[in-house]
Parts: C-alpha cells; structure tokens; sequence
C-alpha cells in the first residue's frame, strides 16, 4: 500500500493566505497602483513563506532520480505547460484580435534568460525546482560528516549568500536560478524546523501563536517601513537591504503567517484556495486582466482602491468553478496526478 501522507489543514490556510496576497499584488501591479499598505513587508516574505514549506516537506526519497522525476512531476510539467499555452500561444492568439501586442520569437524564451514573460508568476515553479535539487545536493553532502545539521546550514547559508550577492555585482544567471540559491536558507529552516520543532503537531505552546504571529509580523513592519517600492523582489533576485535584513524580513513574515494560520487552522474558502494554490499560481495571471478589462468596460464610478476589491473577489470567486474543472480536465499538468511514474 502507498504511503498517505498527513493533511495540516493550518498550512493549508498559510497557503490559502498567501496565494490571496499574490493575487493582490499582481491585480494591483497590472491595475498601475504603484503602492498600497503593507506592500514592501508582505512582499518581504511571499515567496519565503513557500520555499519554508517546500523544506518543512523535504523528503530524499529513495533516490535522486526518484526525487527528481517526482519534482518533474509537481513543478516542472506544469511550468512547461502552461508556459507554452499561457506565455507563448495565448499572446499569439490576443494578438490576432489586436489586444495586445504580437509576441517576438524572441520574447518566447525570456525565462531563460530570467526576464520578464507573459504570465509571469509561474518563474516560481521553475526557480522551486531549482532550489530543490541545489538542496537535495546540499542534503547528500551533509551525510558525509559528523554534524550534518551543522554542515547543511553552514552550506545553505554560503550558497543563500552566493546567490544574495550575485545581485550586488549584476550577475543574472539563466532559468532563476540565482534567485533559488538565494532562497535556500528558507528552504534549509523549514527542514530543520521539521526535524526539531513541532510546529506541524500541537504543543504547549500553541496557546500562544497569536501572540507570536502579532510579534513576528511587527518585526518585518518594523524593517520594512521605511521601504520604497521594489525594495524586495525575490523574481528578480534584487534586494536594496543588507543580507541580514532580507532574509530577517522573510524568515519573521513567514512565521507570522505560519502562527497565525496555526491559530485558526482552517478557515473554509481560503484553505481551498491554500489546498490548489498551484492552480491559482498558473493561471491567475490573465484571468486577472481579463476582470480588469470587464471591470474597466463598465466605468465603475468608484474609487481606485474598491474597483480593485471588486477584481479581486471576482477572480478570486471565480477559482470555486475553475478547480474542479482543472482537477478534472488536468490534473497531469497542474501536480494532482502524475504524468511521469517510476517503473518498479
């Protein structure tokens, strides 16, 4: 029999929570609304939040290449998929009906490039399955030494601050790849923080994760007040902070997403959409503008900031149609079932 792994409803929710904000800050982005609150410390920690899960998850399996073809599975197809339809084909199609510019040859191969691209959120899976070979590396070197903990974190911070300071010195490495050694740290904490704490299972502690959750966020509000836009921007893999205030910002947001999330555990509609975040992640990018130009059509007499709530609840309303039907059409190509499998 397979082995079934446990469902943390409460991660779900941190999930749930955070694909929300990326929703937001990509319908605001696309609106022209160059700033709103929070928006230099919620940016400080998204993408953060995600690779700590990803380490909190880390499992070797039976074998790099059983690691990998699994990776393949989740992350890899659905980039490759929805990259061809969604960044290379659709443009092409909008074009013909003159709503928007025709797509350049050229412009079909900016991810490797690490530029920007049609459809632009799904870097993060390509730039997550980097980090977790770079990490499953790191993870088979460390047990060939005493204190492998030791070891891992002293490697996964050399390699987070490698990829920091390829940014000080201008250094773009192709496919994102620069931005998944920045993030190891992350990914490292979440595995650690697997291996040594309980966070995943109830304590004595849990009493008070409101209280850190307040704490923790106040911390990243606190570094990042003062920020100006784009201050943070893990896509880019550009950061105008010293390293310690980067990572402190991501590793204090995540937890307070983290305690908050563990406080509620479940809050129905929201740990839905944490539950098939990757589904919003690959497709939220154009039905995002397509409610704008709905919107933007009726000449809403309402200010800015209400038009763009509008937006948001419509899109984000509109996933309680769009998941069941991409559970059903394609659950290969968006990490519900495997395209690739093992020969036993």
């Amino acid at each position: 029999m397979s082995e079934v792994k446990p469902r943390y409803e409460f991660v779900d929710l941190a999930k749930g929570i955070c694909i929300m904000l990326v929703v937001y800050h990509h319908i605001a982005s696309t609106w022209g609304l160059e700033t709103y609150p929070l928006r230099e410390t919620i940016s400080s920690f998204r993408m953060p939040l995600y690779f700590f899960l990803s380490g909190l998850f880390f499992k070797s399996y039976s074998g790099f290449f059983d690691f990998t073809l699994r990776k393949i599975n989740k992350l890899l197809i659905p980039f490759v998929t929805f990259y061809i339809a969604l960044s290379c084909l659709l443009p092409c199609v909008l074009a013909q009906f003159h709503l928007r510019k025709m797509l350049t040859l050229e412009a079909c191969f900016n991810f490797f490039f690490s530029k920007t691209f049609p459809n632009v959120p799904i870097w993060f899976l390509l730039s997550l399955f980097w980090a977790n070979v770079i990490f499953y590396g790191l993870h088979l070197l460390s047990k060939k030494f005493a204190k492998d903990n030791l070891v891992l974190c002293a490697s996964s911070m050399i390699i987070g601050l490698a990829g920091f300071f390829l940014d000080e010195y201008h250094i773009i490495l192709p496919m994102f790849i620069a931005t998944s050694m920045t993030v190891i740290p992350y990914f490292c904490l979440g595995h650690i923080a697997y291996r040594y704490t309980n966070l995943l299972k109830e304590n004595r502690f849990d009493k008070f994760n409101l209280l850190f959750a307040i704490l923790c966020f106040g911390i990243a509000f606190l570094l990042t007040r003062t920020l100006t836009q784009e201050s943070i921007s893990y896509v880019c893999n550009h950061y105008v902070l010293d390293f310690w205030v980067v990572y402190a910002c991501g590793i204090f947001g995540t937890l307070s997403v983290l305690f908050f999330a563990k406080t509620f555990k479940r809050i129905p509609a929201i740990s839905y959409f944490g539950r098939y975040s990757i589904m919003i992640l690959l497709t939220h990018g154009w039905l995002q503008w397509a409610v704008i130009q709905l919107v933007k059509n009726f000449h809403l007499n309402l200010p800015r900031t209400a038009q763009l709530a509008i937006v948001f609840i419509i899109t984000m309303s509109l996933y309680f149609v769009l998941i069941p039907l991409m559970k059903k059409f394609l659950p290969h190509v968006t990490a519900q079932k495997d395209l690739f499998k093992k020969k036993v």
